[in-house]
């Protein structure tokens, strides 16, 4: 024991002769990064998404709707807000987008409280306030930008770099019918393109009127690389470009109906994919995808990755195949197209639960599909209502609808409930038979027996169902 104090007491005498010979300098330090821990941040959001950016769909009624501001701890003293219409910032957002959409009028758009919101001196989240926005008079196809910023005079508080919260508001009064209820469970159809004709899915309605179809994947297009020019593309097959070719036969029909029609992409056998390009091959290629969505009108974009070689490393569009690179190709995505819809197929790469620059996935990716038989996962902020419960996949006969699980379904929190390959055999009643429980348990109204369909996608022929 005395042994030991011994040996205590020369270190300490040691360590004080190094002190006085050797007196310990601390570096400057930067203390922006502690800033925060003096200066509160607060964050803007759309209450009901938990988005920065919100896409809002006005019909024929007056949208709701309602934002909150939250801090990362009380402030410990009252604190002033004012939420305000800023029309000088649509034309940075355009710029950030490559997008040139109108702004929405500030004469349509009521604010509760005229904006202004008074935190207490515990609270670390806001009241809900409430916005309005009156629906448009024409039926013109187009999308507005209302943008709101937040402001605070309170000293010790600041507003994030997410200052703006922005509304992208979508005039849907060219509609001629909608098929859902705000709330509803949805279906999303994944259409096998080279032998089903997407016209199959307005002979899935209800005896009361309603489609039960939300939402038709065209599968697939395919992501390619042209060696001559250097450049990845989208790729059409002769399928897929007579679609294109007659969007007013085939396409329109349905956007008039509600039904959201999404064009999916998919890998086609070369050193090009969707989770293995550079920073720069995303940039690229999400530019040739918003050219192919805008030109003809789709409603979002699937990746899905699958069917790619390994690739070239020595090409600057190329990068290691990641989770990381799937997520980059989303986010540039979504960014040139923030009024479409992202939808994920939980398989491969093209996926991943991480931020992008920072940025949630749940602000770059709107709908999370699972595998077949397998539920979906939300990514980030996103909630079970992005989500698929369940993946039925017809031409296998995987995890086809029963009466049980549909009512599970319509008691989950889940939102959407996905098929493939639905009428992948044009005209097959089982398949019928499978979707006539979906709609009686989620529509509450059974299918109506159809009178024809369409055997062909090249063809907008049809056949009578003989059943």
């Amino acid at each position: 024991m005395k042994k030991h104090n011994s040996i205590v007491l020369v270190l300490c005498a040691g360590m004080l002769l190094f002190s006085c010979e050797k007196p310990i300098v601390v570096d400057r330090v930067d203390e922006g990064e502690y800033a925060n821990v003096t200066t509160l941040t607060a964050t803007l959001r759309d209450v009901p998404t938990r988005r920065t950016n919100a896409v809002v769909e006005l019909r024929q009624n007056a949208y709701q709707t309602s934002v909150a501001i939250s801090l990362p701890r009380p402030a410990g003293k009252g604190v002033d807000f004012k939420l305000s219409y800023d029309a000088s910032y649509l034309e940075s957002y355009n710029a950030q987008h490559e997008t040139s959409f109108a702004l929405y009028p500030e004469s349509k758009l009521s604010l509760q409280n005229d904006g202004v919101v008074v935190m207490a001196p515990d609270e670390t989240t806001s009241y809900e306030l409430g916005l309005t926005l009156e629906p448009f008079d024409d039926k013109e196809e187009a999308t507005y930008v209302l943008p709101l910023k937040l402001t605070t005079t309170t000293d010790g508080v600041q507003v994030s770099e997410e200052s703006h919260l922005v509304y992208l508001v979508k005039n849907m009064n060219w509609q001629s019918s909608v098929i859902r209820k705000e709330g509803e469970k949805k279906i999303i159809s994944w259409i096998e393109v080279n032998n089903t004709n997407p016209l199959n899915m307005l002979q899935f309605e209800t005896e009361d009127g309603r489609l039960l179809t939300d939402y038709v994947v065209l599968f697939a297009y395919n992501i390619n690389y042209n060696r001559e020019t250097g450049e990845v593309y989208v790729f059409s097959n002769p399928q897929c470009q007579y679609i294109l070719d007659h969007y007013d036969e085939v396409i329109r029909p349905l956007r008039e109906r509600g039904i959201k029609v999404i064009i999916s992409i998919l890998g086609n056998h070369d050193e090009s994919g969707l989770a293995q390009l550079s920073d720069l091959g995303c940039r690229e290629f999400a530019r040739k995808v918003a050219a192919v969505v805008n030109a003809y009108g789709f409603d979002g974009v699937n990746y899905d990755d699958e069917y790619s070689n390994a690739p070239d490393l020595s090409n600057p569009l190329f990068a290691p195949h990641s989770v990381t690179q799937g997520n980059r190709l989303y986010f540039e995505t979504k960014k040139l197209l923030p009024d479409k819809e992202m939808v994920s197929y939980q398989y491969g790469s093209a996926l991943g639960n991480a931020p992008v620059d920072g940025i949630d996935p749940s602000e770059y990716m709107d709908i999370f599909n699972g595998d077949y038989g397998r539920r979906a996962v939300p990514y980030g902020n996103s909630s079970l209502s992005a989500c698929s419960y369940q993946s039925s996949e017809f031409a296998r006969g995987n995890a086809l609808p029963s009466e049980s699980e549909a009512e599970n379904f319509v008691n989950s929190e889940y939102g959407f409930w996905m098929t493939f390959s639905l009428w992948n055999a044009q005209g097959r009643q089982s398949d019928w038979n499978y979707m006539n429980i979906l709609a009686q348990k989620v529509l509450g109204s059974p299918l109506k027996k159809p009178a024809y369909y369409y055997p062909e996608t090249k063809s907008l022929e049809t056949k009578p169902i003989t059943w």
